[in-house]
């Protein structure tokens, strides 16, 4: 097999997978199941990708990158970079309960060791910027230990059990405010930015955002795949 037509494989391969864990969820999804509908051998599958939490890193490459351009959009529609954090992780915990895909997929990203440490690091740059000036005294460390609590929180806010019992808005709630605790946000800005949140149909941009974030994995794998076919071609 020559290195291009390698190249191609790999890429043939990452982009089934992403379409399986959008449409059927992480869990469920098998290299196997992936290898045969490519007409691979699970060995040769292996080569590329030792195991499926590996095709689980790609696809959170991806998440940190759209959410990243959400963020940046929900700032040019005249919202605040603090209000486009929480606006994001709120739409995030309206996906996991109106989603069972999307949430199977959120929180396998939180289970994974590999995964969460590229939440951490794009999370922690994030947090860097938008509370820079509540906590104008902290370094770099301090916002890397930060995030490493607010990664827990966020997570909790996903678990299963907590929605069994806690209503979405009580549970957002919450979260935010645990969250802004941690960055000292003063209080009356946590429920001054908490309200507005309540405010903005959250489950609507939760629900644009996965469909938004489906397309975009769908365009960039093929378009990667079209130029290595085509680099094929040459």
């Amino acid at each position: 097999m020559t290195r291009k037509r390698r190249f191609c494989t790999r890429l043939e391969i990452l982009k089934l997978a992403s379409e399986m864990f959008l449409s059927q969820g992480y869990t469920t999804s098998s290299t196997k199941k992936m290898a045969q509908k490519l007409g691979i051998s699970v060995g040769n599958l292996a080569y590329h990708f030792p195991t499926k939490e590996h095709l689980l890193v790609d696809m959170t490459e991806h998440l940190c990158d759209y959410h990243f351009q959400v963020m940046e959009s929900k700032i040019d529609d005249g919202r605040t970079s603090l209000m486009a954090y929480l606006l994001e992780l709120t739409s995030m915990m309206a996906i996991c309960e109106d989603n069972d895909v999307a949430k199977d997929l959120y929180t396998s990203v939180y289970k994974s060791p590999m995964a969460l440490s590229l939440i951490r690091k794009a999370d922690t740059q994030k947090a860097t910027h938008v509370f820079a000036a509540f906590c104008p005294e902290w370094t770099q460390d301090d916002f890397i230990l930060a995030e490493n609590i607010v990664s827990g929180i966020e997570y909790a806010s996903l678990m299963p059990e907590n929605a069994e019992y806690i209503p979405l808005e009580e549970r957002i709630c919450r979260t935010l405010d645990a969250v802004l605790r941690v960055y000292r946000v003063p209080r009356e800005i946590r429920q001054e930015k908490i309200q507005k949140i309540l405010s903005i149909d959250y489950r609507r941009i939760g629900q644009q955002f996965i469909e938004g974030f489906t397309e975009y994995v769908e365009r960039v794998k093929q378009q990667a795949l079209d130029q290595a076919y085509d680099q094929m071609d040459r």
